[in-house]
């Protein structure tokens, strides 16, 4: 079997299996070997969050306790995921993983949820709904060690190109706290220009293509929206670099590590997307009766080549696409080999699912 696939590939197995909203199945059995997992993931096409998807599915089908996982994939608003969490509601899933594109405006289903005594988990970003769990990288210290990095970077003096997520995401927001935190510290440091890239890589290197030129900004700082700029810094910049918050990425590691010799300094921030195998960990936690904690949240690292080479081309996977998160585990939380996470398979799907 291929351990290292196209993440293509994960995209269209991750989404065959899409819930068909408003179909109805039997309660599922609060049975220990027979829980029902829902996931709504609200953002289709995606790589980061197919790998999320496949993450889930992949410790699900280890875990011997779990007999489907239903996933709602698609591009969609908060009132989407709304319906998606009413729908597993109606088909008596046991748990519901959802990646949340709004904190508070979900609330309402998710609470509905809870009642019917269904355990809820937001993965990636927080939810404020009382009684649901969060599990995710902590997203203000995200924000916090690209910055402490990037200022070190430029010898803490110099304008910045602050490039962004999505506004009002969850994890966009705390981001964005964690970041504007360090930057007050810095005197010599100044945000010139803050634009949403929306995380999409087109969108990214489009921008960077408009607003780089020589002089302009001594460092950027991207929400992982990253070896675009990079792209654009060789054409804009005349052949000269300047430092670059990214996150670790395929890409952006390969040329974090091959352009470390031309004075390209790459700060590649960890954000792993198999954070949904952390999530499904504990659901099942949750199911079984243990005690755990409201809020998980995943220390990030700030990797520069010069100072983590070790780990740098450790987690570069040659084959993989420029947007494959290379994480691919979370000690503690995920069991899982890389060729299990890249099958994508959920219990239901095949029998022989747990091998490597």
């Amino acid at each position: 079997m291929k351990s290292r696939k196209s993440m293509k590939a994960l995209t269209a197995a991750a989404t065959s299996v899409a819930l068909v909203l408003g179909m109805s199945l039997s309660a599922a059995p609060a049975n220990a070997n027979n829980y029902v997992i829902g996931v709504s993931n609200g953002w289709a096409g995606n790589s980061w969050r197919e790998t999320m998807v496949c993450a889930i599915k992949a410790e699900a089908t280890l875990s011997k306790k779990v007999s489907k996982v239903l996933v709602s994939s698609r591009n969609t608003d908060a009132a989407g995921q709304s319906a998606d969490v009413r729908a597993f509601i109606s088909q008596g899933v046991n748990a519901i993983i959802i990646n949340p594109g709004d904190k508070d405006a979900i609330n309402p289903a998710i609470n509905e949820a809870i009642k019917a005594g269904i355990k809820v988990i937001a993965v990636d970003g927080p939810v404020s709904a009382p009684g649901a769990y969060i599990v995710s990288n902590d997203q203000k210290k995200y924000g916090a060690a690209g910055a402490e990095a990037l200022a070190k970077a430029m010898n803490y003096r110099g304008n910045v190109l602050y490039m962004r997520g999505i506004s009002g995401h969850p994890a966009d927001t705390l981001r964005d706290e964690g970041f504007k935190a360090v930057m007050a510290k810095y005197k010599n440091m100044k945000v010139t220009k803050e634009v949403f890239t929306n995380w999409d890589w087109a969108k990214g290197g489009e921008l960077a293509k408009q607003l780089l030129s020589p002089g302009k900004f001594q460092g950027v700082w991207t929400s992982g929206i990253d070896y675009p700029v990079v792209e654009a810094m060789k054409t804009n910049l005349r052949g000269r670099y300047i430092p670059l918050v990214g996150a670790d990425n395929n890409e952006f590691l390969r040329q974090t590590k091959e352009l470390a010799g031309k004075g390209f300094v790459g700060i590649v921030v960890t954000n792993p997307a198999v954070i949904g195998g952390a999530g499904l960990k504990v659901a099942l936690d949750v199911l079984g009766g243990k005690t755990v904690a409201t809020e998980s949240l995943l220390n990030p690292s700030a990797w520069t080549y010069k100072a983590n080479k070790k780990e740098i081309d450790s987690s570069f996977f040659v084959g993989q696409e420029a947007t494959f998160s290379s994480a691919v585990k979370i000690p503690g939380y995920t069991t899982f080999s890389p060729a299990q996470l890249f099958r994508c398979k959920a219990p239901q799907d095949s029998d022989d699912g747990a091998r490597a």
